[in-house]
């Protein structure tokens, strides 16, 4: 059942009214919602745990307040209506009428490549040098997103490429004004007047790459960057938009992207969220010396952790934090995602550049359910102990991932995708690392979270 517009209308008020209030009237606002406004039980949990912070007193209590304080009122009427009610309440209504009429299961979000171009030229990334006929048109983009609103999916991810690259992307977000965008970008092209368009449109949140200070962020990325993506966070900062950063730890820089002095950077810039993308071997010259050792992995998970409970900063660690979602959320399964690249192949994830279907030729609904994504969604946790700390199909269980590429004959997003399935230097990595890890987490699973935590499966489809 659609929510009427009189309750909608009574239900945005009340948040924005929330953004000023005190702790105490904040929790009566949260237990008032979850009476009146929402239907779904998966919502009404989540409600709950989001009370929790504000009865504790939790540093997530204070990130509301400054992050509502800070940023623009169109921002702050987007997140309140596009993110939190038209994404997390009227989607999942919408949803859960599609599974009771359809039978299917839906994603709540995906990300969308626009463009494969890139101002800079990362080690290590998957983007590159492309041209820009390579590009998503306008109206392919246009179609997915009404697509994606007919499933009841209102929030997107939007990453490269470079998405400020994309000529597109500032008026297609305008069009999809009841939408909410998540930006990955390296910062480089915010300028001041693209912070004030972002601050009047406020249905976008920009997060932005950097690999530590300045000696860490410009080795990687190039000289004088991160000098621009300071000067960026000042012109989203000043222009009141919601924005955060993203980190890809390494061996190298990991050390420094846990420390207290680089997180009250990001929180001193303006900073509401972070997120941890582990360096996994894709992309240009796949490296596993690069990668993370499962010791420094397994110490990043306890200090995602503390961050979380210490300061006003979310952070999202995308693999150590399998036991909050369920585990692995790739193939479009129930509360997961899916991506498309700027070619319109659809891949089960961001990492797993393989794919069988194009969004040119078939309806995104067509694609959701294919044998293909559906074969990820069967083989999750992958894993008979159901371990949700080792939820990914390409450095935690790359067996995985090798049979059902192989089975679908699916194929690669870029030339060098193959060399996660085929390269015998990468193959013998990724199955020593898995072994590796296992031996870090598996008794803190069994000891401490296995019954704390349930599967997506456990969560959807048997509660």
């Amino acid at each position: 059942m659609k929510m009427n517009f009189i309750k909608k209308y009574a239900l945005a008020k009340m948040l924005r009214y929330a953004s000023h209030q005190s702790d105490e009237n904040i929790i009566k606002m949260i237990d008032i919602a979850s009476k009146y406004f929402i239907k779904s039980e998966k919502v009404r949990w989540q409600a709950e745990k989001i009370r929790r912070i504000f009865v504790e007193h939790q540093p997530g209590a204070q990130l509301a307040k400054n992050t509502f304080s800070r940023i623009s009122k169109q921002s702050l009427d987007c997140v309140i209506q596009n993110f939190f009610i038209n994404a997390a309440v009227i989607g999942r209504q919408r949803q859960e009428q599609l599974r009771k009429e359809l039978n299917i299961w839906l994603p709540w979000f995906f990300v969308i490549s626009p463009t494969a171009r890139c101002n800079l030229t990362c080690v290590g990334c998957y983007a590159g040098n492309y041209s820009k006929q390579e590009d998503l048109s306008f109206e392919l983009a246009d179609r997915i997103f009404n697509e994606a609103k007919d499933l009841g999916i209102y929030f997107v991810t939007v990453s490269g490429g470079e998405p400020f690259m994309w000529p597109h992307l500032l008026d297609i977000m305008e069009k999809h004004h009841d939408m909410f965008f998540q930006i990955y970008t390296n910062g480089t092209l915010i300028t001041k007047d693209v912070a004030n368009r972002l601050g009047k449109l406020g249905n976008a949140a920009p997060a932005i790459s950097i690999e530590g200070f300045e000696k860490e962020t410009d080795a990687r990325r190039g000289e004088g960057t991160f000098k621009r993506i300071m000067e960026a966070m000042d012109n989203l900062r000043n222009a009141g938009v919601l924005f955060g950063f993203s980190a890809t730890p390494t061996k190298l820089n990991i050390e420094t992207l846990m420390s207290d002095e680089f997180i009250d950077l990001m929180i001193e810039k303006g900073c509401s969220i972070g997120w941890f993308f582990q360096y996994v071997p894709i992309g240009r010259k796949p490296d596993v010396s690069l990668m993370a050792t499962p010791e420094q992995r397994f110490r990043l998970r306890r200090r995602s952790i503390e961050i979380r409970n210490t300061k006003p900063i979310f952070i999202g660690d995308f693999w150590n934090d399998g036991p909050y979602v369920g585990g692995c959320i790739c193939g479009a399964r129930q509360g997961g995602y899916f991506h498309i690249n700027c070619h319109g192949d659809v891949e089960p994830c961001v990492f797993l550049q393989f794919s069988v279907d194009n969004i040119k030729d078939k309806k995104l609904i067509d694609i959701i359910q294919s044998p293909f994504f559906k074969a990820f969604q069967e083989a999750q946790p992958y894993r008979e102990n159901n371990n949700l700390l080792t939820p990914c199909a390409l450095i935690d269980n790359p067996q995985v991932l090798r049979d059902i590429v192989t089975k679908f004959n699916a194929k690669p997003s870029y030339n060098s995708s193959m060399d996660v399935i085929t390269d015998p230097e990468i193959i013998s990595f990724l199955d020593n690392y898995t072994k590796e890890y296992r031996k870090l987490v598996d008794p803190i699973w069994e000891n401490e979270l296995k019954l704390k935590y349930k599967t997506w499966k456990e969560r959807w489809i048997h509660d």
